[in-house]
């Protein structure tokens, strides 16, 4: 009914409108003035009284139903649904929307095979200053993937019936006899013909060697309190955008909410040796500090609103199974501390270098003790998910370079290699 009000209230201003000043201010109108405008109040039918309604109260949860949907937010896209008043209960559109969403909701399936998980350090903007023959070249050639290259291998991950799953559906929380907590492997439910993915991100600390090596600089909210990165080019030229794995997905997700099951996106794994997200946290002397520690924490929020979820990658990128068992309680204990308190609580750990420790072992129940219960090695070779009473693990595959040129066989389930290498990567040395 407001657009009825609205509607006639514009109405009554426009007749007002036509009336003399004498009359609108309440004087007697004087011999050879106009007569006076007749104000008419529209009139509808019945019928379009209703077709009013309908459009001020029942399109707008339609849409907003359909949006839900395309993200397989089923549950919530039929509670949109119930707030439909009564008397278009029976619409053709909604009984439609509400048997289509039931139908789509009871249609899920489990997946029986291991799930994939992919992982990329961050991306190379301009390949002319990554590939200039320099020292650090040949790193970059082999652990590093080129914008390009990720919105191909998205677009090639999208077309094989790919969809980007929470690590944390790989497993069920159950109560034993004894009321003790225990996981339990889980079969993660997906629409038909969907694949489930796990995908996260290493490093995404934007260290000081790669400023000047054609990378982002940092992430950051734009205007829009949308997540973007700082990009700074050759010749010092400031601009913001999407020039990383955080915002070429986020874009790609919004063009095609079904590559996201609920929202999905990915893990950010960070280290703490050189700060945050781009923000020298770590540094005592860094004279904004504490206005860069807020950032990270408002950059981090909004990254876990947006389907981001962070892990621990140790805080100083150590070999987790070489180091001593008290280096790695320190470490571990200063990453909660100084990258914990800014990004939050995690119990994804995920190994540097992709070196996994023993299972069980004194290692283990200290990172447990920590609160870690996921753990990410690397074999890109296939599947692995193992899940135990009190912990899981996957093994991930690195879309790198190195896989790419030499080992393009062990990735052909998830995409064709030649439709994603940038022709502008040199030969690896």
């Amino acid at each position: 009914m407001n657009k009825i009000i609205r509607n006639s209230r514009t109405f009554l201003f426009l007749a007002a409108s036509l009336l003399p000043a004498a009359a609108l201010s309440g004087c007697a109108p004087k011999a050879g003035d106009a007569p006076a405008a007749v104000v008419v109040q529209p009139e509808y039918t019945e019928e379009e009284l209703a077709a009013m309604r309908r459009e001020e109260t029942v399109v707008p949860v339609l849409e907003e139903a359909a949006a839900l949907a395309e993200g397989y937010y089923y549950d919530e896209a039929l509670e949109c649904l119930t707030h439909i008043p009564e008397e278009f209960s029976e619409d053709p559109e909604v009984t439609q929307a509400t048997a289509s969403y039931t139908e789509a909701r009871n249609a899920f399936v489990p997946y029986e095979q291991p799930v994939r998980h992919i992982f990329f350090h961050s991306l190379i903007v301009d390949t002319d200053l990554a590939f200039d023959g320099d020292y650090m070249e040949n790193g970059y050639n082999y652990w590093m993937t080129t914008v390009d290259e990720f919105k191909a291998i998205l677009e090639e991950l999208y077309a094989n019936q790919y969809i980007l799953i929470d690590i944390h559906d790989l497993c069920e929380e159950q109560t034993s006899e004894d009321g003790s907590v225990v996981l339990a492997s889980a079969q993660p439910m997906v629409p038909e013909g969907k694949i489930p993915l796990v995908l996260s991100v290493d490093d995404v600390n934007y260290y000081d060697y790669m400023k000047t090596d054609g990378f982002a600089r940092n992430l950051m909210l734009d205007e829009e309190g949308n997540v973007k990165n700082l990009y700074i080019d050759e010749e010092g030229n400031e601009s913001i955008g999407d020039y990383d794995v955080v915002p070429i997905l986020d874009a790609f997700v919004e063009e095609h909410p079904d590559f996201s099951l609920r929202g999905a996106k990915g893990l950010l794994a960070l280290t703490g040796y050189e700060g945050a997200l781009g923000y020298r946290t770590n540094d005592g002397e860094n004279p904004s500090l504490e206005q860069d520690k807020e950032t990270v924490r408002a950059v981090a929020a909004r990254l876990k609103e947006t389907g981001w979820q962070f892990a621990c990658h140790g805080y100083g990128h150590k070999h987790t199974a070489q180091i001593s068992y008290d280096t790695l309680a320190a470490d571990t204990s200063r990453w909660r501390e100084e990258v914990g308190s800014l990004v939050g609580d995690t119990d994804v750990y995920i190994y540097p270098y992709g070196e996994e420790i023993e299972y069980p072992s004194d290692k283990l129940s200290l990172l447990q003790s920590q609160g870690f219960r996921y753990f990410c090695g690397v074999w890109s070779t296939q599947a692995f998910v193992s899940v135990k009473d009190t912990y899981v693990r996957q093994t991930r595959c690195n879309l790198d370079g190195f896989t790419m040129k030499t080992r393009p066989e062990a990735v052909a389930d998830l995409i064709d290699v030649s439709k994603v290498l940038d022709p502008s990567r040199p030969e690896l040395k």
